[in-house]
């Protein structure tokens, strides 16, 4: 055998072939192989490889083709066991001839019989070419003329791709050359043997993917080869997008002269104009954060606890800011979503869950789930709405007895019943892991299940091995952390994602873990290799009220040092805080779906006293950006008609302070629309130009407040 005439096969190991096909094939392949089912491998003269099993089965596997386009005399109808078997025999007499197997593959050749010279040791491995170097040619007999010419299309219009660079052996990170597409995930995994690539599409392989991400490839091999990660925009960079401010600006007036207060019909018709707008332009974030506010504006009408002042305003900057942003020359399609795929259909997926957390809203619930998608080390989450039965009010009729309240199901065992998708519990999954196919995930990274019954959907167990997950999956460093945020400038802008902040943390050591009894906190300090800190900290909460005992338990030792600790990412100053969600020793907690246990009750009962302060970490000026947030804030709540009779003396306070730290342009800023404020609720607005004006005063305020929240950070 000759790695050199069929490179596509000397990369397929078992990762490689477990994305292809699929983990319970591949084991099987593994156990008959090891058992002696293995073929006798031909290699012709066009390098069509011949496998010849004993029980007369023939698999012939053209070059240049991928592994679905293989023929087998067996009776599969898809990709079959024999398929799997030679690739890994082809690597196996690799190795016996001295070439250099891929590195995954090294540990799982044949053994050798008793008695008999042990096989050599396999050299080095060799990383494959860049898949940049794929030739026209190769893309030519690999994809279809149609969709080829459809990348083409793509690649004139302009996509950005992020390419990363394949991992050294043993550390983490991308297990081969990957490209990620708005709409898809390419793993190249022989490199420029583009036949072995296979994409999270349902076309699987041999895609209009493929190809964008060749191309994507060799730019980057022209500009940066030794870089890791590099995002690459082919075609040439959208020019300056102007898309009309006005609708956006009617909904910011809308919600200045109105607020909250006089319910949500009074800014609906200037959402509704500002979201066609926007799904007629195809910005796909813009459409994202009107559907949002419009939420919002739902959620205070119909006293939700969801519902924060705070929140629509951040929603508000959200939107001037991406409209302020996506005007800029290359920035329309990052910024504003524009050419995003709504929704995309995938092929089949391998999904871990990393963590879980469920938000309560009187009987209702909605829990996000939070998976790493292990084909592609992609982020997803997964959304799942639920109800807990509440107990009946109504009172008998007068002279009826009076009859006995009906059993409540607890909370917890209304969980344990809850189903997310055909035979896929959403206990199960917070701890598990799912393989399913016909789902849809979303452009923000909502996957969407199959509810049809006849959806293949499998639930397994998983351990809380998270080790080889890349990033920004897992960090093991708070530098790397760092690293990460300031790739960022504008994070408020950034692509919109529904997993949000969540990350993985890996420690080193634990140190100082206390409970607060006052705020209930349990909060504990995460050190990595070079000694830098993260905090980690978790709050009671009445509907998980056994978090705290579960992430006591996993710090108590017992089950195995804290190896991984899962959650939303935050910072105070420059140290990162990262709130629990999960976390994995020798065995994996779900916080928020953690039971009554006496052993973890004990364990959090056993934990020092302390105090969790978090305003040591924010300066002055900080403090003055928070406190013209709320202003903010509080004027898109009450309107400009009902503003407490407080506000101009605290805006005037805020613009001062602001001013002597150093903000001249914002303190400025906001006391010119403190002013218009003031005249607008004395005056009132009479038309329109007025009401414009002061949404334009407003948008520059909020956009020049978030630039300076952004420099700071």
């Amino acid at each position: 055998m000759n790695a050199t005439r069929r490179p596509d096969l000397a990369h397929l190991g078992p990762e490689a072939l477990t994305q292809l096909a699929n983990a319970g094939l591949v084991k099987r392949a593994l156990r008959e192989r090891e058992a002696g089912y293995v073929p006798e491998l031909e290699l012709e003269d066009d390098d069509t490889l011949v496998a010849t099993f004993s029980d007369g089965v023939v698999t012939r596997w053209p070059k240049g083709k991928p592994i679905t386009q293989v023929v087998c005399t067996c009776v599969a109808t898809s990709i079959c066991r024999h398929r799997l078997i030679a690739a890994l025999r082809f690597q196996e007499l690799l190795a016996l001839n001295g070439q250099a197997p891929d590195p995954e593959n090294a540990s799982n050749t044949a053994p050798a019989e008793p008695g008999t010279a042990a096989p050599p040791t396999p050299l080095p491995p060799a990383a494959p070419p860049s898949p940049g170097q794929a030739t026209d040619a190769a893309l030519a007999a690999l994809v279809p003329p149609v969709l080829l010419a459809r990348a083409e299309q793509q690649r004139q219009q302009g996509v950005l791709i992020h390419v990363h660079r394949r991992a050294a052996p043993g550390t983490a990170g991308e297990p081969c050359d990957t490209a990620r597409l708005p709409a898809a995930t390419v793993r190249y995994w022989a490199g420029a043997a583009i036949e072995a690539a296979r994409c999270d599409c349902v076309q699987q392989s041999a895609c209009e993917h493929v190809a964008l991400g060749v191309w994507a490839f060799r730019e980057a091999d022209a500009r940066l080869p030794g870089a890791p990660t590099l995002p690459v925009q082919l075609g040439s960079a959208d020019a300056a997008v102007r898309l009309p401010v006005a609708p956006y600006h009617a909904v910011l007036a809308a919600l200045l002269r109105h607020g909250v207060l006089q319910g949500p019909a009074t800014c609906a018709q200037a959402i509704s104009v500002a979201l066609s707008h926007a799904t007629a332009a195809g910005a796909e974030w813009l459409v994202h954060t009107l559907t949002d506010l419009e939420q919002w504006l739902a959620a205070y009408a119909a006293r939700s606890a969801r519902y924060q002042a705070e929140d629509g305003f951040d929603l508000a900057t959200e939107l001037v800011l991406r409209l302020a942003l996506g005007a800029q020359p290359g920035q329309a399609k990052a910024v504003l979503g524009i050419g995003q795929p709504h929704e995309v259909p995938l092929d089949r997926l391998r999904l871990m869950c990393l963590g879980a957390r469920t938000e309560r809203d009187g009987p209702q619930r909605r829990t996000r789930l939070v998976m790493a998608d292990l084909d592609t080390g992609s982020r997803m989450a997964l959304l799942h709405d639920w109800q807990v039965p509440q107990p009946e009010s109504s009172a008998p009729l007068a002279g009826a007895p009076a009859l006995p309240a009906a059993p409540v199901p607890d909370e917890a065992a209304v969980r344990a019943a809850e189903r997310v998708a055909p035979g896929v519990k959403l206990q199960q999954l917070a701890t598990g892991q799912l393989l399913c196919s016909q789902a849809r995930r979303r452009a923000d990274g909502r996957v969407l299940l199959a509810k049809a019954r006849g959806a293949q959907n499998s639930l397994l167990p998983q351990s809380g091995d998270w080790s080889q997950l890349p990033a920004p999956l897992r960090y093991s460093r708070v530098a790397d952390l760092r690293q990460a945020r300031a790739a960022e400038p504008h994070p408020i802008a950034s692509p919109r994602h529904a997993a949000g902040r969540f990350v993985v943390f890996s420690p080193a050591r634990i140190e100082h873990a206390f409970y607060d009894p006052n705020q209930q906190v349990l909060q504990l300090l995460a050190l990595d290799a070079e000694g830098e800190p993260l905090l980690v900290r978790r709050a009671h909460a009445a509907h998980t009220p056994h978090a705290l005992a579960a992430l006591a338990l996993a710090l108590s030792g017992q089950h195995g040092p804290l190896r991984h600790v899962g959650g939303v990412l935050d910072w105070l100053g420059a140290t990162p805080v990262l709130h629990a969600w999960s976390c994995a020793a020798d065995r994996l907690w779900a916080l928020d779906f953690a039971l009554a246990d006496p052993p973890a009750a004990a364990a959090l009962a056993a934990l020092p006293l302390g105090h969790a302060d978090d305003t040591q970490s924010t300066a002055p000026p900080e403090q003055w950006l928070l406190q013209l947030r709320a202003l903010c804030a509080a004027v898109l709540h009450h309107g400009t008609d009902a503003l407490p009779r407080h506000w101009p003396a605290d805006a005037q306070q805020c613009a001062r302070a602001l001013h002597d730290a150093g903000f001249q342009a914002l303190g400025a800023a906001l006391t010119d629309t403190a002013n218009a404020l003031r005249e607008a609720a004395t005056r009132g607005l009479s038309d329109a130009p007025q009401t414009t004006a002061l949404a334009e005063r407003f948008a520059r305020l909020i956009t020049l407040r978030q630039l300076h929240v952004d420099a700071l950070g």
